[in-house]
């Protein structure tokens, strides 16, 4: 996860850390400054048998008394042990026991990547199968479980917008940080949307997690209905396996994964940023606005961000909207040239991952233990 990688990254600058990660043996790790891996061969088990446990999907998959066993050793002498994403929240408690008779016990902060509770039972309610409604909310309500058990017996949490903080406010009474992320990719030098670039619109971001595919879905349905892609060229760039929408929605351009983004982005007029499932911080956002693309978003995907409606993007209120949109959208040169340098200019302001790595390090150094 490239959140993941980032925050790693940063707050290496100011301290030594040992990171802990899945791997096969030979496997070389990326190299980070300051940062000395330790890699477990773990098999992943059928994601079926989860529904025998009373562990979400994402936790399952990664759960291991390997795992378990090599973080314990490695946190000896720490400072703090970071407990990265819910598919590792199933070790926060069992990390807490095994601390009990250590003489000076690290802290243990989760790192939230979303409030995994609301983002489920989103998908719960955007699914139209049955069976898989009823699969699904048995999921959401582990996950929400889980996430709740595992804010609670931390000494710490982060989250990476000012809204999932105040929710996990609500859920446990930890100390807590919000750490967005940033920027750390190439900065495109500025340019002018005009007659001459391409009606192509872009909708990017891999397709791996499951309530990824579903407004992937929603959102072709909901262009698909408006018979956009029949006026315009639109593209779905990134990661992921599209044979089944393709079927469907053959009137898209599934260009998949592209090696040379920064080239492509030069060629579109705007991207769709549609998350209307799946809370936390869109990425993606901050790729669009540091390559100078206009964004056309629902506001509930740029939460957080400190982006404003119609100056820094234009704002959808859900798909349908978003359908209706993008003709009028198109060849509003004026319109778009502004609010792509407006977001440029914010985001270039507040997105450093230094930042982040010095607030980060001054939150382990002053949160208490819950102990205490």
């Amino acid at each position: 996860m490239e959140y993941s990688r980032e925050l790693l990254g940063s707050l290496a600058q100011f301290t030594a850390i040992d990171a802990l990660a899945f791997g096969v043996p030979g496997e070389t790790p990326p190299h980070v400054d300051n940062v000395t891996w330790r890699l477990v061969d773990q098999a992943e088990p059928p994601r079926w048998m989860s529904l025998a446990t009373t562990l979400p999907n994402v936790a399952f998959r990664h759960f291991g008394h390997r795992f378990l066993s090599a973080a314990i050793e490695a946190a000896r002498g720490a400072d703090a042990v970071f407990i990265d994403f819910i598919g590792l929240f199933w070790m926060v408690e069992p990390m807490r026991r095994a601390f009990r008779d250590w003489l000076n016990p690290p802290l243990i902060i989760v790192v939230n990547h979303n409030v995994e509770g609301d983002v489920r039972r989103q998908m719960v309610d955007a699914e139209e199968s049955p069976v898989m409604k009823a699969i699904l909310g048995i999921d959401a309500w582990k996950a929400a479980r889980l996430e709740i058990r595992a804010n609670r017996s931390a000494d710490g949490l982060i989250a990476n917008t000012p809204a999932d903080a105040h929710r996990f406010e609500q859920i446990a009474e930890r100390p807590g940080v919000v750490i967005m992320p940033a920027y750390a990719g190439p900065r495109a030098p500025p340019r002018i949307i005009g007659p001459t670039t391409p009606e192509r619109i872009c909708i990017l971001g891999n397709r791996e997690a499951h309530h990824k595919r579903m407004v992937l879905e929603r959102t072709l349905q909901a262009l698909s209905s408006a018979g956009v892609e029949r006026r315009f060229a639109i593209d779905i760039v990134g990661a992921g396996d599209y044979r089944e929408v393709q079927t469907r929605y053959p009137g898209f351009n599934y260009v998949g994964h592209l090696d040379n983004l920064d080239d492509y982005l030069r060629t579109v007029r705007f991207g769709l940023i549609p998350d209307e499932i799946g809370g936390g911080f869109k990425v993606r956002a901050l790729t669009h606005a540091f390559q100078r693309v206009p964004m056309l978003a629902v506001r509930a995907a740029v939460l957080g961000m400190g982006l404003t409606a119609d100056q820094d993007y234009v704002e959808a209120r859900d798909l349908m909207d978003m359908a209706k949109i993008i003709p009028e959208l198109i060849e509003d040169f004026d319109r778009l040239n502004r609010i792509k340098d407006a977001a440029f200019a914010h985001c270039a302001a507040a997105f450093d991952w230094e930042q982040r790595g010095r607030q980060l390090d001054q939150f382990v150094r002053d949160c208490p233990r819950a102990s205490a």
